[in-house]
């Protein structure tokens, strides 16, 4: 063989050695990547055995959910929100179909969307098993929390006993922040259905900034929206409340204190519509209470504004017997109605009364400190009786409690009118 033809046999094992090099590098290579993705991936709190789609929308299927009625999805769920929430958020997408869940904890910045869905309490839950809870801690407030398209079924008739209130801390959906930071958890609430409920369907606490548009609440038995906490500010708006087993209503009675120790609230309420339920409103420090085009077509009727202001303007309420508790309105710091419509309604309570009241006024509580200053303005109102009243049933326009003197509380009515059917138009003690 000549030294040409060496040559070339040396040259051409080099280009196979080298090829093979290049093989074997590519090969380890591969699998040098494919090894680091499954590390990562392994760092994620999901089964390896769930292939998850890396863009934004999240289906809880894949995550082991059935929605079949049956299956407990609980686990499945949580497994998607903590997925989905390590990932940097996104939308977490709940097919059609019943999903059995007993506590969920949200994270933000997310969106859950549930439209065809139904998440449903198991049988027999405890007091303090809430469905869908968000809690939230931070120095600036949360990113978005995002609610729409779901039916929230507490199953009443499967839990047990709850008529005197044993169960009264299992709301459906529940969301608060510490009171401890500034940071509030913010949330939108759109197009769900609260129903079969054994506490509040919507339930709000301390540090909590909130819309609400477009849902229903039917046999709630706390009520269907219920805020109970300080530093909040909430927006609720095209709210329909129902009920034949439990009546549901609104009811803010804030106790808690948020950031600041503080009850201080801001409330706007637009297109109410309470078929049944009480229409009870509770505030204190300096809180604020706007609403417009509100219908409570049953009673009670409770007004509570203790150094606060509300206005309400179009609306119409009726209010049931005075007891001294329930259908009054409690320290009227600046509260005015415009353009309304008050009818008495022959709705008794278990407590002994003497008469009825379109506003029971009371300027003065033992449980507070003298209150003065105190403003009450009906301007264009109109105070009607239901045609349940009876012939012999006493009934007051406008009922005023005795006032402590040098008060300078004032009860101002300007423009509407009062039924002549009253036995007495305006009363005071």
């Amino acid at each position: 063989m000549d030294k040409t033809n060496l040559l070339k046999i040396k040259l051409l094992i080099a280009l196979c050695l080298l090829a093979m090099g290049a093989i074997q590098c590519s090969i380890a290579n591969e699998q040098k990547v494919a090894s680091q993705q499954d590390l990562q991936f392994d760092t994620k709190p999901v089964s390896m055995s769930i292939k998850v789609d890396r863009s934004d929308r999240f289906s809880v299927k894949n995550f082991g959910a059935k929605g079949n009625g049956i299956t407990n999805d609980t686990k499945a769920i949580q497994t998607a929100i903590d997925t989905v929430y390590a990932r940097g958020g996104g939308t977490i997408v709940f097919p059609p179909g019943v999903y059995i869940v007993t506590s969920v904890k949200l994270k933000e910045n997310i969106a859950y969307e549930g439209y065809g869905a139904t998440i449903k309490r198991p049988k027999h839950q405890g007091k303090w098993t809430r469905t869908f809870i968000a809690e939230y801690a931070g120095q600036t407030d949360s990113k978005p929390l995002i609610i729409k398209g779901f039916i929230f079924d507490g199953n009443s008739k499967n839990q047990g006993n709850y008529k005197n209130y044993e169960l009264e801390q299992a709301a459906l959906v529940f969301l608060t922040a510490d009171p401890k930071y500034p940071g509030k958890l913010r949330a939108f609430i759109e197009n769900c259905f609260f129903k079969n409920g054994v506490a509040d369907g919507l339930s709000v606490y301390t540090n909590v900034s909130l819309k609400v548009n477009k849902c229903e609440a039917t046999d709630i038995f706390r009520g269907g929206f219920v805020l109970t906490g300080g530093n909040s500010f909430v927006e609720i708006s095209n709210f329909t409340t129902r009920g034949k087993f439990d009546v549901s209503g609104i009811d803010i009675e804030v106790d808690g204190r948020g950031y600041g120790n503080t009850l201080k609230v801001d409330v706007k309420l637009e297109n109410l519509n309470l078929l049944n339920g009480r229409f009870d409103i509770g505030v204190a420090d300096g809180s604020r209470v706007i609403g417009n085009n509100i219908i409570s077509h049953d009673a009670p009727f409770v007004i509570y504004s203790l150094k606060s202001k509300m206005k309400f303007t179009n609306s119409k309420f009726k209010v049931g017997a005075s007891d001294s508790y329930i259908n009054r309105i409690l320290f009227p710091h600046d509260v005015t109605f415009e353009d309304c419509e008050f009818y008495v309604t022959r709705k008794e309570t278990k407590q002994p009364y003497q008469f009825f009241s379109a506003a029971d006024v009371w300027w003065q509580h033992p449980s507070q400190g003298i209150q003065r200053n105190q403003s009450l303005v009906f301007k264009d109102c109109f105070f009607k009786l239901d045609s349940n009243i009876k012939r012999n049933d006493i009934t007051y326009a406008v009922y005023v409690r005795r006032d402590f003197p040098l008060t300078n509380n004032n009860l101002v009515i300007k423009g509407g009118a009062i039924a002549k059917e009253f036995k007495s138009q305006i009363v005071k003690e």
